[in-house]
């Protein structure tokens, strides 16, 4: 057997070990976005959110009553506030005022974005989206407990 033929051997013999070595990942289902769309799986997200201990809040651009209303979403939802990486991330954020309207005066106003925690600490995978559909005059306040109430609702 030549040279070439023993060092191919042994790295196809490497290759097969290292395929079988390596344990079988089942992938975290996160959302997925069509245009403006989001879809995301329910079923998982609220097992995710069941098993999370650790939230990490942000808003964007940073508002204290909005940090200070996801902090206290996150208490009622048995979750204890961390800064930095956590469990989970939630970020609330004003809508893209070139969003989807709902009717002629109804458009999404805000939404509520949870992420997992990603393999260095940052954000992770977006794995739930949350919208608050309203008038635009609305004040930011009443948008900002109208979003946490909804979401309350739906996981609580």
């Amino acid at each position: 057997m030549s040279i070439y033929a023993k060092t191919l051997a042994a790295a196809l013999c490497l290759a097969a070990f290292n395929i079988e070595a390596v344990p079988a990942q089942s992938p975290v289902l996160g959302c997925s976005r069509n245009k403006n769309h989001y879809s995301c799986d329910k079923p998982q997200f609220t097992k995710i959110l069941k098993d999370a201990r650790t939230v990490a809040v942000e808003t964007q651009p940073f508002n204290r009553i909005s940090a200070k209303a996801l902090e206290d979403l996150a208490r009622e939802l048995g979750k204890s506030v961390q800064p930095g990486s956590a469990e989970l991330t939630f970020l609330l954020e004003p809508a893209d005022p070139d969003g989807l309207y709902f009717g002629p005066n109804d458009r999404e106003l805000a939404s509520l974005r949870v992420f997992s925690l990603g393999p260095k600490g940052e954000r992770g995978q977006l794995l739930w989206v949350e919208s608050y559909i309203g008038q635009p005059d609305m004040a930011w306040l009443m948008v900002v407990h109208g979003l946490t109430q909804q979401f309350k609702a739906e996981f609580k």
